[in-house]
């Protein structure tokens, strides 16, 4: 039967707008996934080409970063004009990198250098390239210099600087040249003046007549820095960078700041750019006296609060989670895999069972979707469960466990009847599914019908049918870009292994309005093929497939379906596979033994372990999807 996809709509033109300088060839943009262990590798050539230039250290010698050392996130972020309504993006200390045509090298690499002090100080979160098109969120109170909020009380944030910045409210200071700078912003942005700061080196040199903006001497001298670059493979002496790209215009004068930085709080003078923030610091060391603020850092926390700190916290390994009947006889419960043995994380008189994390480099936001029918034996519903839920049970005393779906008919305090908007009143929510940067979910509902494939945002809001085929649709599962989801689908009487790009034409914190592109079939034949799940690195697809008369595991590869695998040959059946989170490991079940339990097993295959051993049934594990 052939499919029949929901969302037909024309697609996006791609507009790239280019701002960067390099000369390179033969680009291919690499594959973007935080999760996949290889996150300080360039997500694109245009991205190493632009770091090389100025940090590579073959050419810094004693000098300050400009990039930063590393890349340590990088992801397909909405952009309405890229491609399928997403943009690749990689995150530096210092700034983001951005490709936002990738068919469009002609200038500069095709690498962008996004406005993001802009965002930080209005709240405004861009969308896209038109002025307007953008999210609103609160103004940011990251501190712009030292050490994070937690351990910086004293420092402005960037919502400090509203009341003197130039965004779309035509503000401008006078010109002050040859003026030394003794003005000083507090944290509740607070104006003041210490004569005792006014330092020779902040004499007022330039001023920007476009945004109506003062420079002193110290900043400006770094900005037109002459030293040791590398292009095009070679190493030169001329300008460090350009700054009008590296930098943007400044929107603000240089203000003077009291900020924690170490164990010690300093006099910093900063002046706030279209892209960047420059601090000087009279004590610091030569070199490094003048330096790029960490706006990638601050940024990130501002956009993405919920996963922590990658570049100060190693990758985050989830543990294996699994379904057992071993205490209740007749319904499920989770179970947590540790050394020590197994924890029971649920206590419900009805089942629960675990189907996603929402990764983070901060353990407590580690976030556990899961289906459970515990407000209503009758229909499945999704929820969430937060660290205490799921180390301490989800009776605990502290234990935060969400409910995300109310289609059985149930509905959320002050809510009023709920949800009335369903052809049917009620149905089942399952199989929901975190995208790689936590801020979506794909899950399956049967509120139509058949099983189809929905999204929604991280609250919850509005949710989205990506399919709409009158078919069994379910076990979605993400790429490790965000760009593709993988499924199981049944519409002739077997399950076939699916894959799709996800195209946006809008994605928020308040909703998604998103449709499914390039569908392809990955397996084609007259069994079962089911609960696919991909590999962290986005490169191989692992399912059950009763082919063989039982289920075995398998693998594919995720582009095509091509270089089939069989790892398990079993009397048993062998199905659910899921992934550790270096790949190199998948867990399973299997009732080999003459009841279901938990086993490990290497991508050989050979390298089989037993991880539980009861007579009961253990089943639908989960550890790094």
């Amino acid at each position: 039967m052939k499919l029949q996809w929901l969302r037909r709509i024309a697609p996006t033109v791609t507009v790239g707008i280019t701002l960067i300088a390099l000369a390179l060839s033969n680009l291919t943009p690499a594959q973007a996934a935080p999760f996949d262990g290889q996150r300080t590798k360039f997500a694109d050539e245009g991205f190493r080409g632009a770091w090389t230039r100025t940090d590579a250290e073959s050419v810094r010698g004693g000098r300050t970063l400009y990039w930063g050392p590393a890349p340590w996130f990088d992801y397909a972020e909405f952009y309405r004009q890229g491609g399928n309504g997403l943009r690749t993006v990689q995150y530096f200390d210092k700034a983001r990198m951005e490709i936002n045509n990738p068919n469009d090298r002609s200038y500069q690499g095709g690498v962008t250098n996004g406005l993001l002090v802009k965002e930080l100080i209005s709240g405004r979160m861009q969308l896209g390239n038109g002025p307007y098109d953008s999210e609103q969120r609160e103004a940011a109170d990251v501190p712009v210099a030292g050490n994070p909020r937690n351990a910086n009380a004293v420092a402005p944030g960037y919502a400090a600087f509203a009341g003197v910045a130039t965004l779309d409210n035509g503000y401008r200071d006078p010109q002050r040249l040859r003026q030394r700078i003794s003005t000083t912003l507090d944290r509740g942005g607070n104006i003041g003046v210490r004569d005792d700061l006014a330092l020779a080196e902040t004499k007022i040199v330039q001023y920007n007549s476009v945004t109506g903006h003062n420079i002193p001497k110290v900043f400006w001298d770094f900005m037109n820095q002459q030293g040791r670059i590398r292009v095009g493979g070679r190493v030169a002496t001329g300008p460090v960078v350009d700054w009008l790209f590296a930098m943007g215009l400044p929107i603000t004068d240089a203000y003077w700041t009291r900020a924690q930085v170490g164990n010690v709080e300093k006099d910093v003078l900063v002046q706030l750019f279209e892209r960047r923030v420059l601090t000087y610091v009279p004590d610091n060391p030569a070199g490094y006296k003048v330096e790029m603020g960490n706006v990638g850092q601050h940024y990130f926390q501002w956009r993405y609060a919920h996963l922590g700190t990658p570049w100060a916290a190693p990758e985050p390994a989830p543990p294996l989670i699994y379904a057992s009947n071993i205490d209740t006889g007749d319904h499920w419960e989770l179970y947590m895999k540790h050394s020590m043995g197994s924890s029971r994380i649920t206590t419900n008189n009805e089942e629960t069972v675990a189907f996603s994390w929402r990764r983070s480099w901060d353990p407590g936001q580690t976030r556990l979707l899961v289906d459970s029918r515990r407000s209503n034996p009758e229909f499945r519903q999704i929820y969430e469960f937060d660290p205490p839920a799921f180390y301490g049970g989800d009776h605990a005393w502290n234990a935060g466990v969400r409910r995300i779906s109310y289609t059985d008919g149930a509905a959320p305090p002050g809510s009023g009847p709920y949800p009335g908007y369903l052809p049917k009143g009620v149905a089942h929510e399952f199989n929901a599914s975190y995208s790689p940067d936590g801020a979506k979910i794909v899950f399956v509902s049967d509120r139509s019908g058949n099983p189809e494939l929905f999204i929604m945002s991280m609250s919850a809001n509005s949710p989205m049918q990506l399919t709409s085929n009158g078919c069994i649709n379910e076990v979605p599962t993400w790429s490790p870009n965000g760009r593709t989801i993988f499924w199981e689908h049944n519409c002739d009487g077997d399950f076939e292994i699916y894959r799709a790009d996800i195209a946006y034409n809008y994605d928020s914190q308040y909703g998604v309005d998103a449709r499914l592109v390039n569908v392809k079939q990955l397996t084609n034949n007259n069994s079962d093929d089911r609960f696919a799940r991909v590999s962290p690195n986005g490169q191989l697809i692992a399912f059950g497939s009763n082919r063989e008369g039982n289920y075995e595991i398998y693998v594919i590869n995720s582009v095509d379906g091509s270089g089939e695998r069989r790892l398990t040959a079993s009397n048993g059946d062998d199905d659910a596979p899921t992934w550790s989170a270096d790949g190199a490991t998948l867990a399973f079940a299997s009732n080999r033994d003459g009841d279901w339990e938990i086993y490990t097993m290497d991508l050989s295959g050979v390298q089989v372990t037993q991880l539980t051993n009861n007579t009961a049934q253990d089943r639908w594990p989960l550890w790094a999807q």
